[in-house]
């Protein structure tokens, strides 16, 4: 079946069943039960969703958040969990990997996400109940698809001003750009940005910025207007988080725990990385995926030797 023929197949299914999130469960359930090919379908689906006439954003959020680029559990988001299971195996005994993954199937693409949710939590219970939350941590740093190495020749030598500079780039290239999403009407990765949604951006709690020597840099909202216009807490934190494994988690009694999003922390320090030819350390501040917190917040640590230049230089 070819994508046009699953976009018709799912319009008739909406058109049946009205738009919303158990809509697309019960499609993608019916379709992985025909075995087929999911990425075709969520594509499929998702073209339906922004044709003339639909333009539905929280239903092809749903949808793009779904979306797997790669091979199953290899690359994209549904790599994280391949990715973890392999540094598992690697930095443990079988007996240990086998307590931690052994009975719990991977959600492929084409899953909800409430399984996916549901077996983040279920896994991280595990992991930490047999080793613990800091090597937790550290396997999701390792196993994330974003997780970057370098060689050493990669390495610049870098002052604090040209820091300085590149966060400042960094800053207002990412204005300029959401600028002209909202001057096109087109859409940035999965929603419709707004002169109010880019209003809020360039205010200082949003900018990335140096401390010391602590680059701090936060995640964009994943539904910004509806995050601004939201006042429930719960609500506010489900309509910030961009993570298929976590996302659903947050309107739950449990939900994951800010430990899963050094895996998003990798995602934004790689662009810092790229720039400093090297690995980073760093740490997850703050997460929406924690009761109360209303942002994301990483910050990652600029090298010593780059620090005592500086103090040398003064």
């Amino acid at each position: 079946m070819t994508r046009a023929q699953i976009s018709d197949e799912f319009k008739s299914f909406v058109d049946r069943n009205g738009m919303s999130e158990a809509t697309v469960n019960k499609f993608l359930s019916l379709k992985r039960a025909e075995n087929a090919d999911m990425r075709e379908v969520i594509c499929a689906m998702k073209s339906y969703a922004w044709s003339e006439g639909v333009r539905d954003e929280l239903f092809i959020s749903e949808l793009i958040i779904l979306k797997d680029k790669g091979k199953a559990q290899t690359t994209g988001c549904h790599g994280v969990m391949g990715k973890l299971s392999k540094e598992t195996k690697k930095k443990y005994s079988k007996e240990i990997w086998e307590k931690i993954f052994g009975g719990l199937n991977i959600p492929e693409a084409g899953s909800t996400l409430e399984e996916m949710s549901d077996f983040t939590v279920e896994l991280e219970n595990k992991f930490i109940s047999v080793t613990s939350r800091e090597d937790f941590e550290c396997a999701i740093k390792k196993g994330s698809p974003f997780a970057k190495s370098f060689k050493p020749e990669a390495k610049k030598d870098l002052g604090l001003e040209e820091i300085d500079a590149f966060i400042k780039k960094w800053s207002d290239n990412d204005l300029r750009m959401l600028r002209r999403y909202v001057k096109s009407g087109s859409l940035f990765f999965n929603q419709i940005l707004t002169a109010a949604a880019i209003e809020e951006f360039a205010l200082p709690k949003w900018r990335p910025r140096r401390e010391g020597s602590k680059i701090i840099f936060y995640q964009i909202p994943f539904l910004f207007d509806k995050y601004l216009a939201e006042t429930d807490n719960k609500m506010k934190r489900y309509y910030a988080c961009h993570c298929p494994w976590a996302r659903k988690s947050i309107l739950k009694e449990q939900s994951v725990s800010k430990s899963f999003c050094y895996c998003s922390f990798n995602h934004g320090k790689q662009w810092i990385e790229n720039e400093f030819g090297r690995e980073l350390d760093g740490r997850v501040i703050s997460s929406v995926l924690e009761e109360g917190s209303e942002q994301c917040v990483f910050e990652v640590d600029i090298p010593d030797d780059i620090m005592n230049k500086a103090e040398i230089n003064l």
